[in-house]
């Protein structure tokens, strides 16, 4: 039926949705961000987990300072750096053939190295004694041999710094 004004009211009636073009817009849209922020998802979590293990190791080494003074122990930090592994250990004396035995609890636990995180160090491991010195320890952490942390120990005094190392601070 046809209005008194000459037009069908039934043609031109407003439909709901979205056409095929705009929904395949927007999935070209949604496509194009995901390919731009995924790969920085990825780089800010290596970041993280690089910064996250400096931290955990700095947090041993300050433990064995620490709990080498206050027990009178002898303790040592050993890094197996191709096992990928590092634990505390403890001796009765400090003689060179003092016998070190991991100890116990959650700081004597082996711990890995995560996945592409790569640690270099002069020395295999650092001893901390009873009167708070501590052996000259340096060691880098980095994820493919880009910057990363620095994590060194002061001998007189067997304090333990973490610092940011860019590639070429290496010494």
């Amino acid at each position: 039926m046809t209005s008194p004004t000459g037009s069908d009211p039934h043609r031109h009636r407003a439909r709901g949705g979205f056409t095929l073009l705009e929904l395949l817009v927007v999935m070209l849209i949604v496509t194009i961000l995901a390919g731009v922020a995924i790969p920085q998802f990825r780089r800010t979590f290596r970041n993280l987990q690089l910064q996250v293990f400096a931290s955990d190791v700095a947090t041993l080494l300050t433990y064995a300072n620490r709990r080498a003074v206050a027990r009178g122990e002898v303790l040592r930090v050993h890094f197996d750096v191709a096992g990928r592994q590092y634990w505390l250990a403890s001796a009765q004396d400090a003689s060179p053939e003092a016998k070190f035995e991991r100890v116990s609890g959650k700081f004597g636990r082996v711990a890995s190295v995560p996945g592409t995180i790569s640690v270099a160090s002069g020395t295999p491991d650092v001893t901390f004694y009873p009167d708070g010195r501590a052996d000259r320890f340096e060691i880098f952490i980095s994820e493919d041999g880009r910057a990363g942390y620095r994590v060194a120990t002061d001998v007189r005094t067997g304090r333990v710094t973490l610092s940011e190392s860019h590639g070429n601070d290496r010494r």
